[in-house]
């Protein structure tokens, strides 16, 4: 980079979610709405906890996402930019080859159970995940931009 912050489009995603992306554990973020966005895209774990609590009553959830990301819920990071990663396709999900381009019987269980590959919703596929240096961000609905400071994103090499 050559000392100015980078502008990048933005996810919100709540908790355990943001940092089983940022871990490379998840690789299809799940949405009810579909983007024609492609490219890089900062991973953000959202502010709320609500998330998290939900997710991790369900022992299976709680057992194979303890793999990727040991500890209790409330030691993961809320309100800060996690990962970059390269969104490289919005697919919606169906359930039979024909119907639509990806079918959850494409998917392996620790994929299906990361995600709601439902009818009707749609699967962004989340490449070459760069972690970087965490930093505060104020969360919005939808994809949004933000400006990620130079001194966030690691030396390559």
């Amino acid at each position: 980079m050559s000392g100015v912050d980078m502008k990048i489009k933005a996810l919100s995603i709540w908790q355990p979610w943001a940092s089983l992306i940022a871990v490379g554990a998840k690789k299809y973020e799940t949405r009810s709405w579909g983007t024609s966005y492609r490219g890089s895209l900062l991973i953000c774990a959202a502010k709320n906890y609500y998330g998290a609590r939900m997710c991790l009553n369900d022992p299976i959830f709680r057992a194979v996402s303890y793999c990727f990301i040991p500890g209790h819920y409330i030691d993961l990071p809320y309100g800060k930019a996690l990962a970059i990663v390269d969104l490289i396709e919005c697919n919606p999900v169906g359930y039979n080859i024909f119907d639509d381009l990806l079918t959850p019987r494409l998917l392996s269980a620790q994929e299906k159970l990361f995600g709601d590959f439902s009818r009707g919703r749609y699967a962004w596929k989340l490449e070459n995940v760069r972690q970087i240096k965490p930093f505060m961000v104020k969360g919005r609905q939808g994809l949004f931009e933000i400006e990620v400071p130079e001194d966030a994103i690691p030396p390559q090499g």
